[in-house]
C-alpha cells in the first residue's frame, strides 16, 4: 500500500489537481490519502454505510454508493458512471482537474479535465433551453427516484423542461392536474426541500412538465404522437422512452427519463444525447 499512496502523491504533485476523486471499500487507504489531501476537495465513494463522516474534515466528504466494486477492468466502467454523475449533478465543475485514485483489486490512477468530459458537452448542449441548474436539480432527484424506487419497489419518472406552452399543446392529461391552482414558484426543482413532493407527481402515469426555470407546471401528461416520427431510441425501451424522443423533437424542450433499472437517458431534438448508469 505504501508504493501506491507515492504513486498518488507523484501524481498529485505532477497535476495539481483541484480535486481528488477515491473509489475504494479500503477504510485505511481511504485515511492515508487523506492524510495527503489538505487544499483539494476529496470525495470518497463507498459502499460503507458509516463512514460520512469519520475523518471530520472539512474538505472531505463520504459518498455511499450501493454496488460494491467491480471485478477487474469492469470497474471501469463503474468509476465512469460516478464521475459522470457528479459532473450531472453539478459536484464537478466543467473548469476542475480531477484525479481519480481507484483501489479495488485494480490499482490506478487517472488525471483529466472535466472540460474534456462528454457530460460538459451535454450541459453546453441544453444551456440555451433550459437553466442548466434544472438540470442538475432534474438529474439529482432523478437519482433519487432510481435508488430509492416507490415504497422500496424499483420506479421510473420523465421529466419534460423548458418550451412549456408549446409540450402543453402536445400532451393530455391522464389524470386531473394536480399541480393545478398550486403557486408554481413554491414548487420549484432546484429547492431539495420539495424533492419529495415533486418525486410523488413525477412517479404519476405520465411525465411532469417542468418550465426552464424549474417550476413544475403539469404533472401525469400523456405525449400525444402524430405522424411522421421516426423511431429514434433503442430497441427494448419503453412508452417513457418513446415519448421523451418524441417531445423534445416535436418541441424546444428538454427530456429526462429515469429508468427503473437505474439509468437516467437525456433527449433534447429526439436524439439521446447523454446516458448513465446511476445505481
Amino acid at each position: 500500500m505504501t508504493e501506491f499512496i507515492d504513486t498518488v502523491v507523484r501524481a498529485k504533485e505532477g497535476f495539481d489537481p483541484s480535486c481528488v476523486l477515491l473509489f475504494t471499500e479500503s477504510e485505511d487507504l481511504m485515511e492515508k490519502i487523506s492524510d495527503q489531501i489538505e487544499d483539494e476537495e476529496l470525495t470518497i465513494f463507498t459502499k460503507h454505510k458509516s463512514l460520512s463522516s469519520f475523518l471530520g474534515r472539512s474538505n472531505v466528504q463520504v459518498r455511499s454508493i450501493k454496488n460494491s466494486p467491480a471485478v477487474g477492468l469492469d470497474v471501469l466502467d463503474q468509476v465512469k458512471d460516478i464521475v459522470l454523475s457528479c459532473a450531472a449533478e453539478g459536484l464537478v465543475d466543467r473548469d476542475e482537474k480531477v484525479m481519480l485514485v481507484i483501489s479495488t483489486d485494480v490499482q490506478t490512477v487517472l488525471t483529466f479535465e472535466m472540460s474534456d468530459i462528454g457530460v460538459v458537452n451535454l450541459k453546453e448542449e441544453v444551456e440555451d433551453r433550459i437553466q442548466l441548474d434544472v438540470l442538475e436539480a432534474a438529474f439529482n432527484l432523478g437519482t433519487k427516484i432510481a435508488k430509492e424506487g416507490n415504497e422500496g419497489l424499483p420506479a421510473g419518472a420523465l421529466f419534460i423542461m423548458g418550451d412549456m406552452n408549446n409540450v402543453l399543446s402536445n400532451t393530455t392529461d391522464s389524470v386531473r392536474n394536480p399541480l393545478q391552482g398550486s403557486v408554481e414558484e413554491e414548487l420549484n426543482i432546484k429547492d431539495k426541500d420539495n424533492w419529495n413532493t415533486i418525486k410523488e407527481f413525477s412517479m404519476l402515469d405520465g411525465a411532469l412538465v417542468l418550465d426552464k426555470f424549474g417550476n413544475p407546471v403539469a404533472a401525469g401528461r400523456y405525449v400525444m404522437f402524430g405522424d411522421g416520427f421516426e423511431r429514434e431510441i433503442e430497441d427494448g425501451l419503453g412508452g417513457r422512452h418513446l415519448a421523451a424522443s418524441y417531445i423534445s423533437n416535436r418541441t424546444e424542450a428538454v427530456s429526462l427519463v429515469v429508468s427503473s433499472e437505474g439509468t437516467i437517458r437525456v433527449y433534447k431534438d429526439g436524439k439521446k444525447i447523454y446516458e448513465v448508469d446511476v445505481v
